[in-house]
């Protein structure tokens, strides 16, 4: 985010903090709670969201150079992306043109050509058949024929786009819808991946992303762990088209008030975390340790069951600060991802058992729940389902 938009945050804050109140408009929304039980809704969402819309897959630091790899099954189709020998990034269907057998096992590496374990067809990373095991056995094989099976892929400004099914190339417009300012700005390649780890919960995916879209619950839910760091109900809101960005302050904040009174000198990153929702499905923190990336998807085809992948990326100005005290990449992400598995997800599936009860039918999301409005309404347009009205 450059400069002049720092400011501007940091002046809103300020002054929602002096007002008491985190919302300058706005009203309250009735929504259905049958949106986190509905298995019709649940099928419309996996072929739309996750099959025929552009997703954020991670940073681009993922493929940190020329011949790396990353094979990745969360949105429900087996992806390989790489970084081909000129340092473009590249997607395919993980699949072999032979059998249709897996030809990369799930991780990341660096190699230039994949060898499929079943029949040991090789591809090259520009998806080129290269070599068919045993052709004159096998019969006559035109490889240029049968490359690996193309994804639109797209790198925007330090993130990696991937749309899980063939067809016309990613819309950067249409994916960021405004933000690419703001990720020049961040300059997110810099940041090196640091580790990754999967949570899995008995809830709606969407019960997912309601956790990180409003700061209410911060005191009284967390309030022996992040309320200690996190100021409670204190966020700005902008949307960008169907994403977001919400701005919280930690409570560094109050001592800059006091002992600095010209906001134009704070240290945004050190007293913020700017989270932005990337539609349809991730949540991407910047914050004074890095980038967190979370993408929530539904699990096994269940209205009540997701995975939370979460990746850190780290701030490279922390990095030997964090080698010199002997500080864990693993313990800094298990420190992150507690909070949210044994307060946020364990009340979000306390969500989930009364939604499928039937105890009540909708919910009420309040003028300071503007980014879960935003959530249901650019969910809800990207269905072509009418949006929910603000009362």
């Amino acid at each position: 985010m450059e400069k002049s938009k720092r400011v501007d945050t940091l002046n809103a804050l300020n002054a929602h903090l002096d007002k008491g109140t985190t919302a300058d408009a706005g009203g309250i929304m009735r929504a259905p709670m049958s949106d986190f039980t509905c298995p019709r809704l649940l099928a419309q969402e996996q072929d739309v969201f996750f099959r025929n819309t552009p997703l954020c897959m991670g940073l681009s630091s993922e493929l940190p150079e020329p011949n790396t790899y990353w094979s990745d099954d969360a949105t429900g189709t087996p992806v390989l992306m790489v970084r081909d020998g000129d340092g473009c990034f590249r997607a395919y269907a993980n699949v072999c043109r032979h059998r249709g057998s897996r030809i990369v096992a799930a991780g990341r590496g660096a190699k230039a050509r994949f060898t499929c374990p079943f029949h040991a067809w090789t591809y090259g990373n520009d998806g080129r058949l290269l070599a068919v095991n045993k052709s004159r056995h096998f019969g006559e094989v035109p490889c240029g024929e049968w490359p690996l099976i193309a994804l639109p892929a797209a790198e925007m400004h330090g993130t990696l786009w991937v749309r899980p099914t063939p067809g016309d190339p990613i819309d950067e417009d249409e994916c960021l819808a405004g933000l690419q300012d703001e990720l020049i700005h961040w300059r997110l390649s810099d940041y090196p991946f640091a580790g990754r780890q999967a949570l899995d919960a008995r809830m709606n995916w969407k019960l997912g992303l309601d956790t990180f879209g409003e700061l209410y619950h911060i005191n009284t839910l967390h309030a022996q762990t992040a309320a200690k760091e996190v100021v409670g109900d204190l966020q700005t809101f902008d949307g960008f088209g169907k994403n977001l960005r919400m701005v919280a302050a930690n409570q560094k904040l109050n001592l800059m008030r006091m002992l600095m009174p010209s906001v134009e000198r704070w240290p945004y990153t050190q007293i913020t975390s700017t989270l932005y929702f990337l539609y349809p499905n991730v949540i991407l923190v910047v914050g004074g340790a890095g980038v967190d990336l979370f993408r929530i998807f539904p699990l096994e085809d269940s209205t009540a069951k997701s995975r939370t992948i979460h990746a850190w990326y780290v701030d490279p100005k922390i990095q030997k600060h964090m080698a010199d005290n002997a500080m864990s990449y693993e313990d800094r992400l298990g420190m992150s991802m507690e909070v949210v598995e044994n307060e946020d997800y364990a009340v979000a599936q306390e969500i989930q058992i009364n939604a499928e009860r039937g105890i009540q039918s909708e919910i009420v999301l309040g003028r300071n729940e503007a980014a879960l409005q935003h959530f249901r309404n650019a969910h809800r347009m990207g269905l072509g389902h009418d949006v929910l009205p603000v009362e």
